[in-house]
């Protein structure tokens, strides 16, 4: 068996261990690698302003039926920090699993690397965060239970949101509702990038042809300067530079989910991830799943199969 059979079965035996089945037999294959075709669901508030510092600091509210208070999902979207917004199309199976279940969802847009690098992205879901507590009453939100759900990018930015709650230098230059937490409930991450600094070399490792250290990278504007230029600075965006700043009381339920042949973000760092975040916060608080042969932005993570097995998930942490 060679090295990326083994970290496979590692993984699954990980996964095993923990109670969750990936389902990648049950799972249909073909990937998706773009946003998903169709038409949205329509949101009962549409490109609300969540903070003050830019025109791209919205979000679309969408609330289930009923009567509140709403557990919330503040969902953030992909787009390698440089495109995509709130709406796009790839969001609308969980904007529709969310409220079908009983959750409103806050789907977020962002600043992204050609007007701010970071931590301004960051800054701007930690504010949107915030947000969501302070307008509980206005949006019947249940202000204690909030989970951030990323995918790409937005898997990222989530990640760190969850991941560094009372770091005030990542709230940027973004002071609305500061009197508020950031802090989160739960933490859905669908094939995030996560360690910038050692991407390149776990590309290589696997046989990918992504260069992520070159200085026109997604990756290097996001930070504002080439990745493998100033590995103090670059280290600066990864969640474990933080770990010493969380909370003594700090609790986190996590979901992590990747696929196997990802061409662009290794799966390793999913795999990485979820290891070093179970030394963390304990392993039975990670849940952590490979999809087999789904590639990065695969339809496999958006089947109602796959996503009743996240809200499941979700249900036991947030109702």
């Amino acid at each position: 068996m060679g090295k990326k059979g083994k970290m496979f079965a590692a993984a699954l035996a990980l996964t095993a261990a923990m109670g969750f089945s990936a389902g990648a037999e049950e799972l249909p294959q073909g990937g998706m690698n773009g946003p998903m075709a169709g038409v949205g669901v329509e949101a009962d508030y549409d490109s609300v302003a969540y903070a003050s510092e830019s025109a791209s600091q919205i979000c679309d509210i969408y609330l289930p039926e009923g009567e509140g208070d709403f557990p919330v999902i503040v969902l953030v979207h992909g787009g390698g920090f440089m495109f995509g917004d709130q709406k796009m199309g790839i969001l609308q199976p969980v904007i529709e699993a969310g409220t079908a279940n009983g959750y409103a969802v806050v789907s977020v847009d962002y600043r992204k690397s050609a007007d701010a690098v970071f931590p301004a992205a960051l800054a701007d879901v930690k504010a949107a965060v915030r947000f969501v507590r302070a307008s509980a009453d206005t949006y019947g939100f249940d202000g204690e239970h909030i989970a951030v759900w990323g995918e790409s990018a937005g898997a990222y930015l989530s990640l760190m949101t969850a991941l560094t709650p009372e770091v005030e230098t990542l709230d940027g230059d973004v002071a609305d509702n500061a009197e508020e937490s950031s802090a989160v409930t739960a933490l859905v991450d669908f094939y995030g990038p996560v360690e910038f600094f050692t991407m390149q070399r776990e590309a290589e490792a696997l046989g990918n042809s992504v260069n992520t250290d070159s200085e026109g990278s997604f990756e290097s504007k996001f930070i504002g300067k080439a990745v493998a230029a100033d590995e103090e600075t670059t280290c600066t965006t990864y969640w474990e530079t933080y770990r010493e700043a969380l909370p003594e009381d700090f609790t986190l339920k996590a979901w992590i989910q990747v696929g196997d042949s990802d061409q662009r973000v290794p799966y390793t760092q999913s795999e990485n991830f979820a290891v070093r975040l179970q030394e963390t916060i304990g392993e039975e608080n990670v849940m952590f799943g490979i999809l087999e042969g789904a590639d990065h932005e695969d339809a496999q993570f958006y089947t109602e199969e796959n996503l009743a097995e996240v809200i499941a998930f979700l249900d036991g942490v947030m109702k």
